[in-house]
Order: C-alpha cells, then structure tokens, then sequence
C-alpha cells in the first residue's frame, strides 16, 4: 500500500513540474500515471514550454 501512495505522489510532482509546458499538470499527471513518473520526467526534459512561457521568456530583455 505505501508503494501506491508513493507512486500518486511521484505523479502529482510531474504534474507539478509540467505545469508550465504543453501539456500542463492534467496531461503530465496522467501521463505519468499511465507510463511512470521516471518516464514522464525524462520526457518533460525534452518537452517545450508552453507559448505562454516561450513568450514571457522572449520579452525578458537581459540587463
């Protein structure tokens, strides 16, 4: 039984990393609970960022 909390947890913190990409918590935190938590991290690592961030990441100018 603690081997399924622990499992829920680890997709709840994907979800929580991938909020900001494509995909966002909903999809990462099922991905996540469908393949496994190690997976979905490995394919946030690869994944892009949402156009929202990609914008807000663009407009910043450097000092």
């Amino acid at each position: 039984m603690p081997f399924v909390f622990l499992y829920i947890v680890g997709c709840g913190l994907c979800g929580v990393m991938g909020r900001k990409t494509t995909f966002g918590f909903t999809g990462h935190f099922l991905l996540a609970l469908f393949l496994t938590p190690l997976l979905d991290f490995l394919i946030q690592t690869v994944g892009r960022p949402s156009a929202r961030a990609l914008e807000r990441m663009q407009s910043r100018k450097p000092d």
